[in-house]
């Protein structure tokens, strides 16, 4: 009976482990024709110094940077299709396509 317990108790424990999970995300504005902004962090709380990447539609890195104090990181617009990687960690990347871009 004890050995159920225990077994009862680690699955319980197990279940409850995705309620502490974080989840990443990121958004990216247009401030103006030529300057984008993109802020990150985790479940909807900015977090600075998270690595940020600007990428062409070839995977190469156009513009790379880490978010600031404020959980931003502003950028002249590349002239070319691009997209935006917000590493939060292993398995934590958030992608933001240029036409997602507001």
């Amino acid at each position: 009976m004890k050995r159920f317990q225990t077994t009862l108790a680690a699955g319980l424990l197990l279940a409850a482990l995705p309620a502490f999970a974080h989840h990443p995300f990121g958004e990216c504005r247009q401030v103006d024709r030529k300057t984008v902004r993109c802020t990150g962090g985790f479940d909807e709380k900015p977090v600075p110094g998270l690595r940020i990447d600007i990428l062409d539609d070839q995977d190469k890195i156009l513009i790379r940077g880490r978010l600031d104090a404020k959980a931003s990181f502003t950028f002249d617009k590349p002239a070319v299709p691009f997209y935006v990687l917000i590493d939060a960690g292993p398995g934590q990347v958030v992608e933001i396509d240029d036409t997602e871009v507001k």
